[in-house]
């Protein structure tokens, strides 16, 4: 059973594609994290606003990057591969926003902190729902 379990996965998952959607992710991690500190920082801005602006700034360098170079889907682009990206990527914006209202507002976390727990789960859904949902 965990070998068909393991045959799965390896399936599912083309090493070469998880890499580079890896380092688009580290990328727009960076794109996140540093307009994030900016905005928090700098402009004084609440925390879950902050992180609203800068997420949605990394999902729109997500897609040109996923798009053309990840899943290299070149061909021109179209309103149901946007809304399916925007489906996926606007999940992850609602959990990114539940982390921070859970984390910051209720626990008293530092903020930066708080972006941690959540991202786990974020890479996963990202992935997955790109792969087989958005650019298949």
């Amino acid at each position: 059973m965990i070998k068909k379990f393991i045959n799965y996965i390896d399936k599912k998952i083309d090493l070469k594609k998880f890499i580079k959607f890896g380092i688009t992710g580290l990328l727009n991690t960076a794109i996140d994290f540093i307009l994030f500190a900016f905005l928090c920082e700098i402009v004084k801005s609440d925390p879950k606003i902050s992180k609203i602006i800068s997420q949605t700034i990394a999902i729109i360098n997500s897609y040109i990057v996923n798009k053309n170079w990840t899943f290299q889907k070149r061909k021109n682009y179209n309103k149901t591969e946007m809304f399916k990206f925007l489906i996926v990527n606007g999940s992850s914006l609602a959990l990114n926003y539940l982390g921070m209202y859970i984390f910051y507002d209720n626990l008293g976390l530092n903020k930066y902190l708080c972006l941690l727990p959540i991202a786990l789960i974020t890479i996963a859904i990202n992935y997955f729902g790109n792969k087989l949902f958005v650019f298949k």
